[in-house]
């Protein structure tokens, strides 16, 4: 769908990916490609996103900064809630320079960052954020983490040993064993997923620290703390795939590298291939080593040639540096490539672009996370070009979600994508899978706008006519100035049926609620309706003065004196009375004892029971079981539980 040798811009979007490690990706293998212009938008919803992708951009390109020094930091920030004490004094060194470039446009990053489309308060949250990340700042990240775990945990908080050893053995195990049981749970108790070189990690990582909107004591507020990812783990993105197959080697069944040794593969092959234009290939020799970083082998080997010398530490820093690739530190320089331009937006969705003309058919590639599921819709179709494609990322490694969730998330992606006039293209799906044959949790659909031409034409009329019928509603009702109340005269005309009487209690919105005398006492019952297939949502109706009628769902205007429910007009009122005429009036509900009716009504349901009972035909109550990826999450509480 998008040709790498055409001579056009290429505007790639991406929409909440949480990862900057895409765009290094992207860049990277530019030189593989014929030259042109790439303008990279990415749209976050929180200013603390945005500030994390400006940090990491700042220290991969750091000149300052050798291979394995810069592949450190950036991991240990990336992935780390703790950091060494030498890292967390070069976070602090390194707040004024962004916020120079925030303001002043000063520094390389200005080269090919573009904030200038963002408004002046988003830029000074973002410059908010950096300020906190000072060292004289508080920052409790192991005590906010605690309470992260204890939330989500709850009961089960001194048994999470065993419910994490779960998730690795039934989920984890399965889609990447080369992510290592050991790493996997020191990081969901610990907070340490890149460790190096067996140091201490006593400083916080302030730049996972940020703001959730939640409810405290009925107020809504905000509230600083961490509530970053406590389940899944940094290792999807960068720690599962590289190129090199030799990471995956196994001996006795086991494999010989681990997470860490690909992340940090990952990492220094893309400085390697943005400094020489060249994929890094990992030395024959590198595959045979063995030990919990990318770098033990190297340092091994040299640490054995010149034992006797007494030069260790000198030769290990150099070889460390250049790692085999026979370049000298001075002579790679980390730039850009020509044409590359990253636009970094912030927004919830997809509206504040709706109606511009800067952005009307713009896009050859969209990215959508799989936190903007419910953004595959309206106004999407007028941000693609002719012809372009879409990635939309799946919940198959969501580890919160039972396999029947990850299906109905993945299915209602293709759903969506059809309703808007997409394909499909389940065979791409085969390009992209890990070592062992497991897909990405990436879907892919190719969008033709003269194909689609129909069925966004058909999706518009019906959008257009529940408008129309939404606009003429409400203008009936603040138009309806007469008593639209049955007169005597209808009242008269009525036809009582004999049916049974029924008490009723209104709920909030003055509909019935039925009792059932039987066994299950009072039950409210509500119908959801999520919508039908291939039909626009229609949107909610503006209640009456009296709530909605009980037969036509309309906005209720009067109240029946005699059953106590809602109508909106005559033919509703007639309905009611047809189906509840035989109600008692108060007058003869007076003349009854209401102790003895009370123990009518009492035998008759003993005695309903008891024939039921004696049939075999007792009834079970049914319990409805929500699935998961429909029910509510809990807002943080003052332990603070999980924003996932």
């Amino acid at each position: 769908m998008i040709d790498g040798n055409s001579e056009e811009e290429l505007n790639i979007l991406s929409m909440m990916p949480g990862d900057i490690c895409s765009f290094l990706k992207t860049i990277a293998r530019m030189h593989s490609q014929k030259a042109r212009q790439l303008n990279y938008y990415i749209i976050e919803r929180h200013p603390e996103a945005l500030a994390r992708y400006i940090l990491l951009l700042s220290i991969f390109f750091d000149d300052d900064l050798g291979p394995r020094e810069c592949t450190e930091i950036f991991l240990e920030i990336y992935g780390n809630t703790m950091l060494r004490k030498q890292t967390s004094a070069f976070l602090h060194s390194k707040v004024e320079e962004l916020i120079k470039f925030l303001t002043n446009g000063e520094g390389k990053l200005a080269e090919f960052i573009d904030i200038t489309q963002m408004k002046f308060k988003e830029r000074d949250a973002i410059e908010k954020v950096f300020k906190t990340w000072y060292e004289s700042i508080e920052c409790d990240m192991e005590e906010w983490r605690e309470k992260r775990l204890r939330s989500y945990y709850e009961d089960r908080f001194d048994y999470r040993k065993n419910l994490i050893d779960w998730d690795y053995s039934m989920s984890v195990k399965d889609w990447a064993e080369i992510i290592h049981s050991k790493l996997f749970l020191w990081w969901r108790q610990e907070g340490i997923a890149y460790e190096i070189r067996d140091s201490k990690y006593p400083q916080p990582n302030r730049t996972m620290a940020s703001y959730a909107e939640g409810k405290e004591k009925g107020y809504s507020k905000l509230k600083r703390g961490f509530w970053g990812d406590i389940v899944q783990s940094p290792y999807w993105s960068i720690g599962v795939h590289a190129d090199e197959h030799s990471l995956y080697k196994k001996r006795s069944f086991q494999h010989t590298k681990t997470c860490q040794h690909v992340a940090e593969y990952n990492i220094y092959s893309l400085l390697y291939e943005l400094s020489t234009k060249k994929p890094y290939k990992m030395p024959p020799e590198d595959s045979e080593i063995h030990g919990r970083s990318f770098w033990s082998g190297l340092s091994h080997r040299d640490v054995e040639k010149i034992e006797e010398e007494g030069e260790i530490e000198t030769l290990q820093d150099d070889r460390l540096d250049t790692l085999s690739a026979g370049q000298a530190r001075g002579n790679s320089s980390k730039k850009v490539p020509q044409g590359v331009r990253l636009i970094l937006l912030q927004g919830e969705n997809f509206d504040f672009m709706k109606g511009k003309k800067k952005f009307a058919e713009l896009f050859d590639v969209v990215f959508l996370s799989n936190l903007c599921l419910q953004m595959l819709k309206e106004p999407l179709p007028d941000l693609l070009r002719a012809r372009a494609a879409l990635v939309v990322e799946g919940a198959d490694f969501m580890l919160n979600f039972d396999k029947n969730d990850r299906k109905a998330f993945n299915d209602k992606i293709k759903e969506l994508g059809k309703e808007l006039g997409m394909v499909v293209e389940d065979g791409k799906r085969d390009r992209y899978k890990l070592y062992n044959g497991v897909h990405f949790p990436l879907y892919f659909l190719s969008f033709d706008k003269a194909a689609a031409q129909e069925v966004l034409a058909q999706r518009a009329k019906r959008q257009e006519e529940a408008v129309k019928s939404q606009a003429s509603l409400e203008s009936l009702l603040s138009q309806s100035t007469g008593d639209e109340r049955p007169t005597a005269e209808a009242l008269e005309g009525l036809e009582a049926l004999d049916v049974p009487d029924r008490p009723y209690e209104v709920d909030a919105m003055n509909r019935p609620v039925v009792y059932d005398g039987i066994r299950r006492g009072w039950e409210r019952r509500t119908m959801v309706v999520l919508g039908r297939k291939g039909t626009a949502a229609a949107p909610a109706l503006k209640a009456g003065p009296l709530g909605f009628c009980a037969v036509t769902g309309l906005p209720a205007k009067y109240k029946d004196p005699q059953t106590g429910l809602a109508y909106a007009n005559v033919e509703a009122f007639k309905e009611i009375r047809r189906r509840h005429g035989a109600r008692e009036t108060p007058g003869e509900a007076q003349e009854t004892d209401p102790a003895v009716a009370a123990q009518a009504d009492e035998e008759k349901r003993d005695e309903v029971a008891g024939e039921r009972r004696e049939a075999g035909k007792e009834e079970e109550e049914e319990e409805i079981v929500e699935p998961l990826i429909f029910q509510n999450r809990p807002k943080w509480r003052l332990g603070g539980s999980a924003v996932l």
